[in-house]
Formats: structure tokens, sequence, C-alpha cells
């Protein structure tokens, strides 16, 4: 179709890629009234065929709270019933060395820092429910079926030329801002020419789905929902029940020779990691490539990157989705700022500031993750059955069990982050902000995640955050109207609580606590500052130590305009 005759449309964001990060993104601009479009090449229902991710974080459980569908994931249709025992064993029906007991969701209490817990929802649960939510909302054009065929990331906008893949049809998409969401080997990163200068190939790796009610009757009593498979050459391959029925999903961790998969290569390693005969039917044989990847710029002109199409991660530790959607309500929450007109010039700049060393850090523990579990012994007496190879079992499965504790107690990596060292935050002097990746400690410092207190039976310090900066007033002595009348003056929306919980004012330590629409702390102080248009100017994008202003340049990923 001739140029001048394209059918042309106009959006405040476009999104590419309707998986979870992109969904997520999605969902949050909806709960902020933002309008946008969300478009993806596949079909509907193909998004969750071959799952990939099998939990939902800590973190990524608040905002889905926030957004009010934690029922929807409770009841999306993973058996919360389902212990989520961690088994060490030569095969799910072999010789078992450790067992990691964990209760089931259903019964497992949320922590004391959080309103929240992990749930299990692979994403052939998760994607669906996500689906649902989005598509709910009037904010929300979303397309499958759609493809991003080129863009010019312009001064004043990008200009996309997206085709209907059912019918052909070309057409103009005019946006505000551009998010992509478009997975590994991100068309939109290619065209911006973004890459990584450090990319390491970690393994190829294979996944093979099979189908069997005979391995659940089988194990019986003995089933866990995560299998860790052990060799005399140590950790080879792991295993999880991925609907908690009767669909398993085999994760052959493979080296960096390219597999070469056939149907019989196939049934024997399914033989080898099943440890018996026992009737399946098989699924599919998926491989792929695990890799350790983070983009060089997560944002430019205005466009940016998130989830996959920004960084890459072994998925040991369940760090990737969960990055993706922290990335996406970062990003959210200043899109919106800036399209209702009260954002500084370097507000969507800090994105990269905030995101691209939270991605490095994330990346580096499942790299650390992979490797702890590959450098694991094994034995050449595992599988023997006599004293040596009892003993051998033990030895080896304490210190698998003990080399891969952290991957599963990782509350420091989900939670801990800060943004301590971002330019619209308030730092204080002399705080430290790295945290331990296993182990998290609630800190109401500027950077940090703002503390869970319950200041009732159900309600959360964090079911205050979200729609726009929290003032949180622990004393009812200080005066903080001259805060509240600069943020007018800026047209920054700020609801200011009073809270007269004793424990929540010492968990916040301060009396004055300003916190930003994604939860995090911007500024702090037991009384208001001298320069409150300063404090409100600088959290909000305008004040900022470095260049903020964004470049931009006309691109196009396929040559097409």
């Amino acid at each position: 179709m001739p140029d001048d005759l394209m059918s042309t449309e106009e959006t405040n964001v476009l999104i590419v890629g309707a998986g979870p990060v992109g969904l997520a993104l999605s969902i949050d601009l909806s709960w902020r009234g933002v309008p946008h479009t969300l478009i993806d090449q596949m079909p509907r229902a193909a998004r969750a065929e071959h799952p990939r991710m099998d939990q939902v974080g800590i973190r990524s459980m608040e905002y889905l709270r926030r957004w009010g569908v934690v029922e929807d994931i409770e009841t999306a249709g993973f058996p919360r019933s389902l212990r989520r025992d961690i088994v060490f064993a030569t095969g799910l029906l072999g010789l078992e060395l450790e067992r990691e007991p964990v209760e089931c969701d259903a019964r497992r209490p949320a922590p004391s820092f959080s309103p929240q817990k992990h749930e299990l929802c692979p994403q052939n649960f998760f994607d669906p429910v996500l689906q649902r939510i989005a598509a709910r909302s009037a904010s929300a054009n979303i397309q499958y079926e759609t493809r991003l065929i080129g863009f010019e990331n312009g001064p004043d906008a990008v200009i996309a030329t997206v085709e209907n893949l059912a019918t052909g049809q070309q057409r103009s998409l005019v946006a505000r801002y551009l998010a992509g969401c478009d997975g590994a080997n991100s068309s939109i990163a290619r065209g911006l020419g973004i890459g990584s200068s450090t990319p390491v190939t970690l393994a190829r790796s294979t996944n093979i789905f099979i189908e069997s009610q005979s391995l659940v009757d089988r194990l019986g009593d003995r089933r866990a929902y995560r299998y860790i498979l052990v060799g005399a050459e140590g950790v080879w391959a792991s295993m999880i029940n991925m609907d908690g029925r009767n669909i398993w999903r085999l994760q052959v961790l493979g080296d960096l020779e390219r597999p070469d998969w056939d149907q019989h290569t196939a049934r024997s390693v399914i033989a080898r990691a099943l440890g018996a005969d026992v009737p399946y039917t098989l699924l599919a044989i998926v491989p792929w490539v695990r890799r350790e990847y983070v983009v060089d710029r997560f944002c430019a002109g205005r466009c940016f990157l998130a989830g996959d199409a920004a960084h890459q991660l072994s998925p040991t530790g369940g760090y990737g989705m969960n990055t993706g959607i922290a990335e996406a309500v970062d990003l959210s929450w200043k899109l919106a700022a800036d399209i209702d007109g009260w954002a500084g010039p370097g507000l969507l700049a800090s994105y990269d500031d905030e995101r691209r060393p939270i991605a490095h850090r994330n990346v580096q523990r499942a790299t650390l993750n992979f490797r702890r579990m590959r450098d694991a012994p094994g034995d050449e007496d595992l599988l023997a059955q006599s004293a040596d190879g009892e003993a051998a079992r033990r030895r080896v499965g304490q210190a698998i069990r003990a080399a891969m504790a952290e991957e599963w107690d990782s509350m420091g990596i989900h939670l801990g982050y800060t943004y301590a060292r971002s330019p619209i935050v308030c730092a204080e002097d002399d705080v430290p902000i790295e945290s331990s990746p296993a182990q998290y400690v609630q800190t109401a410092t500027p950077g940090a995640r703002a503390p869970h207190v319950w200041l009732e039976p159900g309600r959360s310090t964090l079911d205050l955050f979200g729609r726009g900066f929290t003032l949180l007033c622990f004393d009812p002595n200080v005066d903080s109207r001259p805060l509240q009348e600069a943020a007018a003056a800026r047209n920054v929306p700020l609801n200011q609580v009073t809270i007269s919980d004793p424990n929540a004012a010492e968990t916040y330590g301060r009396a004055l606590v300003l916190v930003r629409p994604d939860g995090h702390v911007a500024w702090r102080d037991n009384s208001v500052p001298s320069d409150p248009l300063g404090v409100i100017d600088r959290v909000r994008g305008a004040r900022v130590t470095k260049t903020a202003r964004l470049s931009s340049s006309p691109v196009n990923p396929t040559g097409v305009r």
C-alpha cells in the first residue's frame, strides 16, 4: 500500500510484545489511566505454549496486589495444595539424595516484611491471567497477530509501521513513546543499534515437555514440584511439574555445543530423567541458548527496552520475568508523569540510571547460581547399591543442596535492590547501597523499597502507594505544608497520609517520608526541607546532576518505511 494511502492511528505509548513484561506495562499504564496500544505478532493463545517461567516473585506479587488481582493468580489453575519440595535425585523414580521441604502455597505464610509471598503460577497459567486483566481495560488497545515492520524514532513522536498478519494490511501508528518488550533478539533493540558489549553464552540448553499421568501415580506421596537430576558428572538437568498435574518440563542444562535432537535422543534422555520405565507422551522439544546479556542502554530517544529485550539471564533463581515486571512499573509511572505534564526532562532518562544496574546485578547472580549448580560434584558410585553408594549419595546430595541454597532463598534480589544512586533520589550520606542477595532487611533509606507494615488487618503501608507521590507523616507536630505547596506548584500529584502506628514510625525512621509512585522512597527527614521546591524538582526529574535529556535518531529495524 502506498504511504499516502496507509491509514494512520495515534497512541500515547506503543508497546511491542505481549509477554508478561509487555502485559504488565499495559496493566500498569491502564491502572494510571494512560491510553495505549499493545501489539504482538503471535496469536493470543500461542503466548502460553512451551512455558518457561514458573514462579511469580514476591515483588511482582506486590504489584499484582496493587492492581487488585492477587486472587486471579491464586485461582489461575495451578493447584496451591501441591507441596513445593525440591528433590535432588538420580531420577524422579530413581534414588533420592536430598530433599528440601517447602510447604504448599496455600499453607505457606507471607514473610514478616511483605503482605505477599512468592507464588507458583507457571507461564501457561500466568500469561492468560495477565491477558484477561489487560484486555478488560478501556485504556488498552490490544492487537494480536500484528507485526512491527519498522519505526522512526523522531524528536516529537515515534512513527511505526505495523502489519495485520491475518489480512496483510499495513498501517501507520504515531506514538509519543515506544516500549520494546519483544524479547530476546528484539527488533526494536536491533533497530536502535543497541546491543551488549559483554555478551556471554553459558550453555545451549533444551526444554523437553512430556505428559504422563502414570508418572504422577507412580510418585504418589513422594511427589515434589522440582527435581534436580544428578549423575556421575554432577547436575545435568532439572524437571518440574509444570501444571501441578501431569505436564512435566525436563530442562537439560547442556554445554556450549549445539545439540542435535531427534526422537530417539530425546527419549533416551527422558528415560534417564524418569529413572524407570513409565508411559508418557512427548509434547515438544525446545532448544534455547542460556545467556548472560545486558544491553548497553535501556533507552534511546523516545524508545525504551524492558524484559528480555534489555537483558537475558539464566533462569536459575527465577529472576528474569520478575526483573522485567519491575522495569515495567518503573517505566510506567515515568511515562504517565510525562504524558500528564509534570515530569522534568530527566525523569524518563532515569529509567536507564535505575534499572540497568539492577539488571546487571540480577544477571550476574543468575549466572553464579548456574555455575554453582554445574560445578557441584558428582560421583562414580552414585548409582551403586552398596555402602559406598549410600555414602556417595549422601555426600553429593548435601554438597549440591548447600551449593544451591541461595538460589531458593534470594529475597535480597527480589526486594533489596535500591535506587540510591539515581539522579531523582535524594540520597542520604554514608548509607550502604549494596544488600545481600539472599537476605532482606527492610529499610526506608531513600532509593529502597518502602517497607511493609500492617496498619490494620488486611491493610499494608504498601497499599498506600502508587497513584502519585505519597508523603507519610509520622509526627503530627511537623508542618508539611511547604512540601505539599511545592508539589502543587509543579502539578505533581501528592497525597499525605498521617500514620500514628509506632511500629511503622520506627521502621520508616523519620518524621516525613516521601514515597514515589513505584513504592520506592524518594526523600525523608525529620523536618521539611529548606528548599521544598528543590526536593520536588529533584524527584520529578527537573533537577539532575547529569545530562538528562534523551537523544533521538531515526531508525528502522527492517528497512521498511
